[in-house]
């Protein structure tokens, strides 16, 4: 058997070999699924899978559902690839206020409690001196309040951009 033109070790029957469809279709399959991001319900559904001549090897990356993360292979342990993240924007109202707060939930939940950052995105008037935090952050939602730097001053906000960006590492 030959191999593949891009040196990645994939064997592909030569001219000089005997037919074999079904060693033929195997080495493809193996080579290239070998390579690819495989997918997997979970680590221990990975750890079944990976196992004897389909164990893994440096380099190889997958994808488990459960935790919405990709993972690569060093050759000794999974690694993760990458913090999960997601983000948005709420829009906010109140009237004659200090203080307001609204409950965003997650477009999907996370396996843990994320980080959070909050932003007001709005340099308008009496808002402009708004601050804001994340509070009661679960995996599938946070409480975004904002708050006026000076409590006795009460104002209106309408339609106030809050930009959110939440992070498990």
């Amino acid at each position: 058997m030959a191999t593949d033109d891009y040196g990645q070790g994939i064997n592909v029957a030569a001219l000089l070999d005997a037919p074999d469809a079904a060693t033929l279709a195997r080495n493809l399959a193996n080579g290239i699924a070998s390579r690819s991001i495989l997918r997997f319900a979970s680590a221990s559904a990975r750890a079944v899978a990976l196992t004897g001549i389909a164990a893994p090897v440096a380099g190889m990356h997958t994808y488990l559902e459960d935790t919405q993360r990709l993972y690569f292979y060093t050759g000794a342990a999974w690694r993760q690839v990458s913090s999960l993240t997601q983000q948005g924007t709420v829009s906010m109202s109140w009237a004659n206020a200090n203080t307001a707060s609204v409950t965003v939930t997650f477009p999907f939940a996370f396996a843990a409690q994320p980080n959070v950052f909050v932003n007001l995105n709005s340099g308008n008037g009496a808002v402009a001196r708004w601050s804001c935090r994340a509070y009661q952050i679960t995996a599938t939602s946070f409480i975004a309040f904002l708050y006026a730097a000076d409590p006795a001053a009460l104002t209106t906000g309408t339609a106030i951009p809050v930009q959110w960006l939440a992070t498990l590492a």
